[in-house]
């Protein structure tokens, strides 16, 4: 029988010394949960196939396996990320979870884009802590990809990116007790390549010290014509046990440039109706090859936990980020009409941001009676300053055809410098108690942070505020069986307040924050091969919509009634029947906009998602060739509508992926060979929101990894 991780008795998240060292003092078991501390290296187990964990990280209430936890989650393994062959943040999350959608081939440079369950989901914790990495390349780094459905800010806070629909948190790696050296050379067509560096090693009598090196280094033209990328990362992971006291940080560097940037199109008047202009194919570039841009990102945290007694457990950390970015981009180019003429726009971009970040909590359980209590007390912080430049040329333009492109010479854009810095706080308290009845078959969790948030423009280009909210949860778990448990939810998202960006008339302008509500209830059923999760939640956000007037050539941003999305979502990720795998589900979502003054919009879906998703992900370990697993992934969506009226859509698409692994021996070392062809039907599609513009077209990718 696998191990339950009960918050308050295993405690913390991956990184806490409860949840990790072979020191932690002894635990009190609850009749029908076993508990214990684990050794250092262990986060909690995966299930068969070693691709999704049977627990994670929910900050403010720590590590949970998934039976005792009353939300929506999923935690992927550095197994998987290898297997998916290191690819981008977006594509792991969204490869085989329905609830998880995001458009278009990527090339955009900057932050990914993600819906979950229908709202934007796409800022990334490092270890519990906010703000401090894109995500976006950094996936070598990563033992576990730890997701969390729907609106969390009792448990993580409010973000700097005012994303709801979900909470994103990446676990880093850490020195085994056992060696580790491995390599790993890439190809993606038609002349990508790369190496990955995986180096650990722990050192002392007791193995106190560990280190943890990754270095990657890729380059080449990708699929999508006349794009390159070139991204660098260099990190360390290190750890120190040090009795009940465990110290760990992290540093790394991230440079990542791509030339060929996309940044999709808007379509002219009278081509917003159906049918669209037939799409191109997914390799040919919607923008011009001098479209260029240079990220570099450097970050580092500490972390401190401490197991005080068998009672009480205490954590700290904190981390500072500094990132660059600069390009050149046609962000703004109009599609004029069926022929496909393009009409580009040049613009110049630079920002540069630095984060700072904290929090500090502790964990202490005691029993009052018969009721079992596990209190979670936190304070986070987090400090952003930003400065940007953002240029366009008046009255430039060029115009080049979609379907047989004859790109434009650069034209020059000067800089007008970085502006004054626009500097944002976020600070807030939390506490929750879980209380457990009955020998842990009843759970119920309640829990309250206030928030508060201040914003500093020296700029001129924004107004200075600052406001405060209180936001509650409450959350239950009933377990029926060892196997099956039921549970529902109460949880609310608060959003910073948007900052108007310069594509509105109104830029600069602030709004107030802004609350999401979710009610959830769901059932998950745990083999111990694999698990079974079904959910029903409705979420309602106020809504952000254009205004139709238009001043100088833009639009009004405003709020104007509610986003509203119900759902239902089923899941299955595990070993299903012998030498058979599967992850995947089903997903029904309905998105209407509610209370809504305007008539065209009110009763309308929102823009830019489908009602239906299906994927699924299989393995098979073949009897015939051992060490051989072949894999495919389907990934179906209905049809998205593209504009706030509802007038056009864009159809739904359906894509197939094959894949193989093999596992074998070469020189007395253990090799791994991995192969996919994605978008095997090289199948061409339009995709909402049109900042992308096209879907992904077929690629090839292959790796193979020598562990020495």
């Amino acid at each position: 029988m696998r191990i339950s991780y009960l918050v308050g008795l295993s405690l913390l998240s991956a990184g806490s010394s409860w949840a990790q060292s072979s020191d932690a003092p002894p635990v009190t078991s609850l009749s029908t949960i076993e508990v214990k501390a684990s050794e250092y290296i262990d986060l909690p187990p995966a299930y068969e196939g070693n691709h999704v964990a049977t627990g994670g990280n929910l900050g403010l209430l720590g590590n949970r396996d998934v039976m005792n936890t009353p939300f929506s989650t999923i935690n992927y393994t550095s197994d998987y990320i290898e297997d998916l062959q290191g690819q981008e943040l977006r594509i792991l999350i969204s490869k085989n979870d329905p609830s998880v959608q995001t458009p278009g081939a990527g090339g955009t440079g900057g932050k990914d884009t993600m819906y979950i369950r229908g709202f934007r989901a796409g800022d990334v914790s490092l270890n519990g802590l906010q703000g401090l990495t894109s995500g976006r390349r950094v996936m070598a780094i990563a033992e576990r990809l730890e997701i969390l459905k729907g609106p969390s800010a009792v448990l993580n806070g409010m973000n700097a990116s005012n994303d709801v629909g979900g909470s994103i948190n990446l676990v880093s790696k850490r020195a085994t007790d056992d060696p580790i050296t491995n390599v790993t050379m890439s190809y993606i067509q038609p002349s990508q390549f790369g190496t990955h560096l995986d180096l650990g090693r722990r050192f002392g009598e007791a193995n106190e010290l560990g280190l943890r090196l990754n270095g990657v280094f890729k380059d080449g033209e990708g699929v999508v014509d006349h794009r390159t990328n070139r991204d660098k990362l260099i990190s360390l992971g290190a750890d120190y046990r040090l009795g009940s006291v465990k110290l760990s940080a992290d540093l790394y560097h991230l440079e990542e440039y791509i030339s060929g940037l996309n940044r999709g199109v808007r379509l002219a008047k009278g081509l917003d109706k159906n049918p669209l202009p037939t799409p191109p194919k997914g390799n040919v570039l919607l923008g011009v090859p001098w479209a260029a841009g240079l990220t570099r990102e450097t970050t580092a945290l500490m972390r401190a936990d401490w197991a005080a007694s068998d009672k009480l457990a205490v954590y700290g950390s904190a981390g500072y980020s500094k990132s660059e970015m600069s390009n050149y981009n046609t962000k703004g180019s109009t599609l004029l009409n069926e022929a496909g003429d393009l009409k580009l726009a040049a613009t110049r971009r630079n920002n540069t941001g630095y984060n700072l970040a904290a929090n500090s909590g502790l964990f202490y359980n005691f029993d009052t009676g018969s009721v079992h209590h596990t209190i979670s007390a936190g304070v986070d912080w987090n400090r952003k300053s930003s400065r940007s430049d953002n240029t366009s040329i008046k009255g430039w333009s060029e115009t080049i055809n979609i379907y047989d492109p004859d790109y434009p010479a650069r034209p020059y854009v000067p800089m007008n410098g970085l502006s004054a810095p626009n500097v944002s706080y976020l600070y807030s308290a939390a506490l929750a108690d879980t209380l457990s009845f009955a020998d842990g078959k009843y759970q119920l969790t309640l829990g309250l942070r206030q928030q508060w948030v201040s914003t500093k423009d020296k700029s001129g280009k924004s107004d200075n505020y600052s406001k405060n909210a209180l936001t509650p949860t409450i959350a239950g778990v009933w377990q029926l069986r060892d196997d099956w448990m039921l549970y529902a939810n109460y949880a609310e998202g608060l959003t910073q307040g948007m900052i108007v960006g310069d594509d509105y008339a109104n830029e600069g302008q602030i709004f107030a924050p802004q609350k999401t509500r979710q009610y959830e209830i769901g059932m998950k059923y745990d083999s111990g091969d694999y698990a079974l999760t079904a959910a029903l939640f409705d979420i309602t956000q106020p809504n952000s919509y254009e205004t139709p007037e238009r001043i100088n050539g833009k639009p009004n941003l405003s709020y104007d009634g509610r986003q509203r999305n119900r759902g239902v979502e089923v899941q299955v990720f595990g070993q299903i029947a012998t030498n058979w795998r599967l992850t995947g589900g089903i997903a029904y979502l309905d998105p209407k906009i509610r209370k809504a003054s305007n008539p065209d919009t009110e009763g309308r879906n929102a823009v830019g998602l489908s009602r239906w998703v299906a994927k699924a992900g299989i393995e098979w370990d073949t009897p015939f060739v051992q060490g051989l697993t072949l894999n495919a992934n389907l990934n179906s969506q209905s049809k998205q509508y593209a504009d706030a009226s509802n007038s056009y859509y864009m159809p739904g698409v359906t894509t197939y992926d094959l894949g193989m692994r093999y596992k074998t021996r070469f020189a007395g070392k253990e090799v791994t060979l991995r192969a996919s062809l994605e978008n095997v039907g090289n199948k061409a599609y339009w995709v909402v929101p049109l900042s992308n513009g096209q879907g992904s077209p077929r690629t090839f990718l292959a790796s193979a990894t020598m562990k020495f």
